[in-house]
């Protein structure tokens, strides 16, 4: 599985890094000679200032950012085929460029997808114009084909470079904005319907249309962002009461000190990495922030004792789970937390505690705190122990994913780890009060 999974990975690198750059070259190269630029200047003209104009008065909303450069692009691909819209894309790939200070890797995936798109989307419009369908049933078409074609491409790309799997990227565009860019595709449609009956002068009415959109929207998100404020002030709260609790956890065990913060930060990465919810990402950080805080009920000579617990003492020590699932059960706070704190034990395998759970009958938020709390088991120092390196609790995670660990999970921790820098561990390590983790063999 594992095996598969790094293939899979290895071939999608190749597609992103060199097949779409590729295309982006080709598609420019074929699309030149259609260029009848001595006789369109005029058109090139306006379309460039079109998309430049566009590409600067983007209407901001809470998740994400609308332009109307995919609007610019498809009416030219209606009006004037696709070496127009080729021209406007590569126009605003050079100003996301521009704006975006992109690495060159991710530039060049970036022009091979969105050239992609204009390209086989201007195919198909060239395919359904010979068949001479009403043009509203052909826009329509050509709107869907454009926003499947485009999020595929993107949400392929995206999963290379960030290490979520492809399906949850295409899931999360959608989600936080995708979707509306079907509607300004629509707009491009009908704009460029009422340019081809009326002419130029039907630009004034879409352009003033789309400035309004764009101060309606600002004043909206003004007014949200200030109950937003209000919910962060709840918020902090909340976070400060949980963090006060976990300070109470670590205090009896000076050795695991900042263990529940280090276990929920990432926690919340891999449930990022995943492709989870913003809510959900959040949710796994607070049941990592609380998942030992049954230890509260354990002895201090058990906890602390430096040589090895006998059989009753680990039995007590494995009671934790169902300890802490108790105090916050009965708090009545806090109850979606309730899975990660009993069940952070359980293996897949069935062999873990305190339920013997096996598989997805262990809830998600469990499966993920379970591999971020061994990994930090393993990388801090104990009374009994030393911490390993870090690269080699990498090592038996993977040794154990599919027996003690969920599988992929396993996998795309071990993938997210390793992306970050030597630097980056040791800040997160030291922004938690550990400044002794081993990195690798030998590092200090």
């Amino acid at each position: 599985m594992r095996r598969r999974t790094e293939i899979l990975h290895t071939l999608q690198g190749f597609v992103v890094r060199y097949c779409y750059p590729l295309l982006a070259f080709f598609i420019v190269a074929f699309a030149v000679p259609a260029w009848e630029s001595r006789e369109n200047w005029d058109v090139l003209i306006v379309y460039t200032l079109l998309s430049i104009f566009v590409s600067f008065t983007a209407i901001r909303t809470a998740n994400f950012v609308i332009t109307l450069n995919n609007a610019v692009t498809f009416s030219a691909v209606l009006l004037y085929g696709t070496w127009t819209a080729i021209w406007c894309a590569v126009i605003e790939i050079l100003i996301i460029a521009f704006l975006f200070r992109s690495a060159i890797p991710k530039f060049l995936a970036n022009a091979g997808q969105m050239l992609s798109t204009v390209w086989i989307v201007g195919m198909v419009h060239q395919w359904l114009a010979s068949l001479q369908l009403p043009s509203m049933l052909t826009d329509t078409a050509l709107v869907f084909v454009y926003f499947l074609i485009n999020t595929a491409l993107c949400s392929f790309a995206i999963s290379y470079f960030s290490g979520v799997k492809t399906i949850h990227v295409a899931k999360s565009l959608v989600q936080d904005g995708t979707l509306t860019y079907v509607l300004v595709m629509v707009l491009g449609g009908i704009g460029a319907r009422l340019i081809e009956v009326f002419g130029a002068p039907a630009l004034f009415p879409i352009l003033v249309t789309f400035v309004i959109m764009s101060i309606v929207f600002h004043q909206y998100f003004n007014n949200l962002n200030s109950l937003q404020q209000k919910m962060e002030e709840i918020k902090h709260l909340n976070d400060s009461i949980l963090l006060a609790m976990a300070s109470s956890i670590d205090a009896r065990d000076p050795y695991t000190h900042g263990h529940s913060y280090r276990v929920a930060y990432w926690g919340r990465q891999l449930a990022r990495a995943i492709g989870l919810s913003r809510t959900e990402a959040e949710q796994v950080y607070y049941g990592g922030i609380l998942h030992d805080i049954g230890k509260i009920g354990i002895e201090d000579g058990i906890l602390n004792k430096e040589g090895k617990l006998s059989k009753e003492e680990y039995h007590r020590i494995k009671q934790h789970p169902v300890i802490g699932y108790h105090i916050v059960k009965q708090a009545g706070v806090f109850e979606e937390l309730l899975p990660a704190i009993r069940h952070h034990h359980e293996r897949v395998d069935g062999k873990g505690y305190p339920d013997g759970l096996s598989g997805t009958e262990i809830p998600l938020i469990a499966r993920i705190i379970a591999v971020t709390d061994a990994f930090d088991a393993m990388v801090s120092n104990r009374p009994y122990r030393k911490g390993v390196p870090v690269e080699q609790a990498l090592q038996i995670i993977k040794e154990n994913a599919g027996t003690q660990f969920d599988a992929d999970l396993a996998d795309t921790f071990i993938r997210l780890v390793k992306r970050y820098s030597k630097e980056e561990l040791e800040e997160v390590f030291r922004n938690s009060g550990q400044n002794n983790i081993k990195i690798t063999e030998g590092a200090s």
